[in-house]
């Protein structure tokens, strides 16, 4: 399945490649975060522990986490989108 950032809106769920759950929130710029295409919210981790709140970070716009340099053991790369 190919993702595409660009199509979701605030609110959609997205999933990792390691399983961890995120949420999408807007294109870039937002608050201090312009690194990237889009932010996105840390929710929980695959084992269901919560992350702190204000745990952000940025993805391309097929969900990656780096531009280049990518780490797939690593990265939470998003491999789903759910729409809300």
């Amino acid at each position: 399945m190919s993702i595409d950032l660009s199509t979701c809106e605030k609110g959609d769920v997205l999933i990792s490649s390691h399983g961890t759950t995120l949420e999408y929130i807007s294109r870039t710029p937002f608050k201090q975060y312009a690194y990237l295409d889009h932010v996105v919210r840390y929710v929980k981790y695959k084992n269901g522990e919560k992350f702190a709140k204000g745990s952000y970070g940025t993805r391309t716009n097929d969900g990656f986490v780096f531009a280049n340099n990518r780490q797939p053991e690593t990265d939470d790369d998003i491999v789903e989108v759910i729409k809300n």
